[in-house]
């Protein structure tokens, strides 16, 4: 049986993944050189075979391929670099034990006291944008203090760093498939899909890549899914044809056989809500919830959970519908599966892991059965995909509607895309009006190369095949439009979140910025939202320049976000204009906004800029007796 440090030894190495030297790793584990070398011996006795190589240059290094073969599992990770540690350690704080202790957390991660101390002083420097959280050491253990608020926001700003640029680059997804090229076998996609005129949405691709991805991972393993779903309807689908010729194309190039299930899995995936539907039904055969239930139960825990919300992303159910009822397939046919890249997900990616194992747990509790860990990092690629796709900026989603002909219609699509791509989605293509079909997709905008007439709620837009100039312009002036009704939904929940009467002002009295500037401030911190440094940063701001503009208004600021511990806009109308640096002011508008939510300002901002290009609509505004009619006016 190996020892505790051998297992230790393993765990390491299958983490570093490259040559060690000898010496690195008993200074890592506290012994000789010596003792490295009889225990690396003894691993490779226990499983005769050479699972260490050694060499007398370069030191050690596990065999992963024959890791693998061996099915050697390990448990635990361990973090390589100090953010990672970082990340890991706030994860556990969160989410595992409420204290940690630093002597045992040495030992599991191997590192000194003295790395430990500076991740720790890391942590501390990362929290301080933060008012409530604080790191407090007690002797040898740790632990977060803070309101909860602040921890989701907290989780939300370390989950996006991580997922950043990982799971929506395919470049970087395809360096977990070591045995393959992902990005080939995404070129046989496209490929086949331009065969068959077959549009796909293009933030379906990433999800499409993860699904074929793992599958070609798992069948050069000969580990195949069983499934009921091959209908001879579904048999005779475009998408069934094209997904046959897509795995036929592939197993060209790479060593993998055939399997008609698996080409029946990614046809239905091709077939989006029409593929869920074949699932559903077997769902129902085997238990009480369909899968749709399942996801959207699933999606309000998530929310209520970790304020993460993925109930406008069709990707994410369709494809997680799908994935749920492979999951429950497997477990009816008991196959397991191998995950290659499951030590390097919940390394790389702990928090979106994290994600994965609450899910998991919500789908033990409804579908009563055991979920192993494998299974959770699959689920973890689907998370994160949908968590970077609701931090993209949003773009607006339009459907288009042209009479089939292949090289108009694709020219008339190119031409849109060119021009517009930055501000618009094209979610679907269609040859014809159907209202359920296209009230289901829910787009922001129709563009129609034909005559048409409805009655939705849709912006809706009659452009050439050929899209002239004047095509452009209407394009242009439609999307302007939507600008104007985003911001403004957008503002209005703003507005009734954060400005509060007691924080409105009219008749206001002071003869200088500095008076008017310190009876607000003195009113935001007598009230708890600011500290007392607060009024300080935002006199010292207005010293460095002063923030009044030209249209007669003013908006004074902290440069110290850590001085604001509640976010709220503090408005003053003055009776009569008052000299402010430059020019007169009359309308103030105090901003005290937390680092955590400076995104919005962006919409603030949005709204400042078209209130002022309104000199009408302005002028009202500085005419209101009091809050109520200020936020009625602009609410308008």
């Amino acid at each position: 049986m190996l020892s505790k440090r051998q297992k230790k030894i393993i765990m390491l190495m299958s983490e570093n993944k490259e040559w060690i030297v000898g010496r690195e790793l008993a200074k890592l584990l506290g012994v000789s050189d010596r003792t490295i070398r009889n225990d690396i011996a003894g691993i490779n006795n226990f499983y005769e075979d050479v699972l260490i190589e050694s060499d007398v240059r370069q030191g050690y290094k596990i065999d992963e391929y024959k890791m693998q073969n061996l099915k050697i599992e390990i448990s635990e990770i361990i973090p390589q670099t100090s953010e990672e540690r970082c990340a890991y350690i706030i994860q556990e704080l969160l989410f595992g034990k409420s204290k940690i202790n630093l002597v045992l957390l040495q030992e599991k991660i191997f590192i000194s006291e003295s790395s430990l101390d500076n991740d720790i002083k890391k942590i501390r420097i990362l929290l301080a944008r933060y008012h409530s959280l604080k790191i407090i050491r007690r002797s040898n253990y740790i632990e977060l203090t803070g309101n909860e608020e602040e921890k989701r926001s907290l989780y939300k700003n370390l989950l996006t760093d991580e997922t950043k640029g990982n799971f929506l680059n395919l470049n970087k997804m395809a360096s977990l498939f070591k045995d393959f090229d992902l990005i080939r076998v995404k070129t046989i996609l496209e490929e086949t899909l331009k065969e068959y005129h077959y549009h796909v949405r293009e933030l379906a691709i990433p999800g499409l890549m993860i699904h074929i991805g793992v599958t070609i991972e798992r069948m050069i393993r000969y580990n195949f899914i069983k499934t009921d779903r091959g209908s001879k309807e579904l048999k005779n689908s475009m998408e069934y044809e094209i997904a046959q010729k897509v795995f036929y194309k592939v197993a060209s190039e790479i060593n993998i056989k055939i399997v008609e299930d698996e080409v029946v899995l990614f046809a239905l995936l091709l077939l989006g809500k029409k593929g869920a539907s074949y699932s559903n039904e077997i769902v129902k055969e085997k238990m009480d919830y369909s899968a749709s239930d399942l996801v959207l139960n699933i999606i309000d825990d998530i929310k209520t959970t970790f304020d993460i919300d993925f109930s406008d992303d069709n990707e994410f159910k369709v494809g997680f519908e799908m994935h749920i009822i492979s999951l429950l397939e497997r477990h009816i046919h008991n196959i397991e599966v191998d995950n290659m890249y499951l030590q390097e997900i919940k390394r790389k990616y702990p928090l979106v892991f994290e994600m994965g194992v609450r899910v998991c747990k919500l789908l033990e509790e409804q579908i009563h059965i055991r979920i192993k860990e494998n299974e959770i990092s699959f689920i973890a690629l689907h998370l994160g995909s949908a968590y970077e796709r609701a931090n993209l900026t949003r773009k607006y989603k339009v459907l288009m509607i042209y009479p089939y002909n292949q090289t108009l219609s694709d020219l008339c699509l190119q031409k849109v895309m060119n021009r517009f791509s930055d501000r618009i989605e094209i979610i679907e293509c269609m040859n014809f009006f159907e209202a359920s079909a296209i009230d289901d997709l829910k787009p922001d905008l129709i563009l129609t190369t034909l005559p048409l007439e409805h009655s939705l709620d849709i912006l809706t837009i009659e452009i050439s095949l050929f899209v002239n100039h004047k095509d452009e312009s209407n394009i242009f002036q439609a999307l302007n439009r939507l600008d104007e009704i985003r911001y403004k939904d957008d503002f209005q929940i703003l507005i009734l979140k954060l400005i509060k009467k007691e924080f409105f002002y009219t008749g206001i009295k002071g003869e200088t910025p500095t008076e008017i500037i310190s009876q607000m401030c003195d009113r935001l911190y007598d009230k708890g939202y600011v500290t007392d440094e607060f009024k300080e940063s935002v006199l010292h701001r207005e010293s460095i320049s002063a923030t009044s503009f030209v249209y007669g208004f003013s908006v004074p600021h902290s440069i110290n976000g850590r001085a604001t511990i509640l976010s709220t806009l503090s408005i003053a109308i003055l009776n009569n204009p008052i000299k402010w640096g430059e020019f007169d002011a009359r309308f103030v508008i105090l901003l005290a906004i937390t680092e955590e939510n400076r995104k919005l300002l962006r919409i603030f901002f949005d709204w400042l800029s078209s209130i002022i290009s309104n000199s009408s609509k302005f002028a009202s505004i500085l005419e209101v007796k009091n809050y109520d009619e200020f936020v009625e006016n602009i609410l308008k």
